[in-house]
């Protein structure tokens, strides 16, 4: 027998205490709101960007040359959400975590289910039917870019419904019918992974599109309310090579500093010293934008715009 004593058991781990876990999940929570802030401001500027490009594109500027920032092209995806945007996005949120966390419903008797209790499975029912359907959504989606030229301003449906269909594929509901009496289940990554990164492209793909129809759309409401922007008299001291319909132009005399005063205009933007302006008869195919440089031989003086009695210059958008 061995003189040497058996070591003692080592102890087990000690379990970390409460006040460590709470920082813990603290730290985490802190990190997934960061990470998640971070992803939200970058879609609005993604957004913004591609509203601002399309609105100054009617007016054929470029958004960029403007000096717009980042924090105001962000803002400026605020001009996307509508009341009705913003109910589709959070019934879209709510029926995407639906899907994502809701189990099996087990059979239950009716009788002893209330009214809420049926609603609410009648709801799940038609849910797990959109869910399993949705190859038929793809289906639609393909079907519409094959009509791509004829579709217009709506020509976002169609990336949008293919993304929707796609996402919709990956929820429980529409994967449980393929994988029952399945051996083997695919790999993570081509199971799960890049299904989701290719309908966020496509959903991607369609919220620009559908943006940049909203820029466009409320650039055709500024040109048809001209009117109603901030009136602009420019006070040169020099005659300008400026015409245009809508655009008048009378001399003060010899005797005034600024001779030459043009009225008619309206302010589209001010950057910089710059001022983009806009004749009152400004029409998309033939309407000259003017870009005014501020200086010592011209001054310009704004005006408020015409808000009642606009007359035949006026249309409500």
């Amino acid at each position: 027998m061995s003189d040497n004593p058996a070591p003692p058991p080592s102890a087990p781990p000690a379990a970390p205490s409460a006040p460590a876990r709470e920082e813990r999940t603290a730290a985490g929570l802190l990190g997934i709101v960061v990470a998640q802030a971070s992803f939200v401001v970058a879609i609005m500027y993604f957004l913004g960007a591609v509203y601002m490009t399309a609105y100054y594109s009617y007016f054929r500027l470029d958004s960029f040359s403007l000096g717009l920032g980042f924090a105001e092209m962000a803002m400026q995806s605020l001009s996307v959400v509508t009341v009705p945007t913003a109910i589709v996005c959070v019934l879209a949120v709510l029926v995407a975590r639906h899907l994502a966390t809701t189990p099996v419903p087990t059979t239950q008797s009716d009788t002893d289910e209330d009214v809420r209790q049926r609603l609410i499975r009648i709801l799940e029912s038609a849910l797990r039917a959109v869910a399993r359907a949705h190859l038929y959504i793809v289906g639609s989606g393909l079907a519409l870019l094959l009509l791509w030229p004829w579709l217009g301003g709506f020509r976002w449906t169609a990336p949008l419904l293919l993304g929707v269909g796609v996402l919709l594929g990956q929820s429980p509901w529409a994967q449980r019918r393929a994988t029952d009496g399945d051996a083997a289940a695919p790999s993570r990554t081509w199971s799960r992974a890049v299904p989701v990164f290719t309908a966020g492209l496509l959903v991607m793909w369609g919220l620009s599109l559908a943006t940049g129809a909203l820029g466009e759309q409320e650039a055709r409401r500024t040109a048809a309310n001209l009117i109603r922007h901030p009136a602009v008299v420019l006070l040169s001291t020099d005659r300008l090579s400026l015409s245009g319909p809508g655009l008048e132009v009378k001399d003060l005399g010899a005797k005034a500093h600024y001779r030459y005063q043009y009225t008619g205009l309206r302010r589209l933007i001010e950057r910089n010293g710059r001022y983009y302006l806009l004749p009152l008869g400004w029409t998309y195919r033939t309407g000259a934008t003017y870009v005014i440089q501020d200086g010592d031989d011209l001054r310009v003086e704004l005006f408020p715009g015409t808000q009642e009695g606009c007359g035949a210059w006026c249309m409500e958008g």
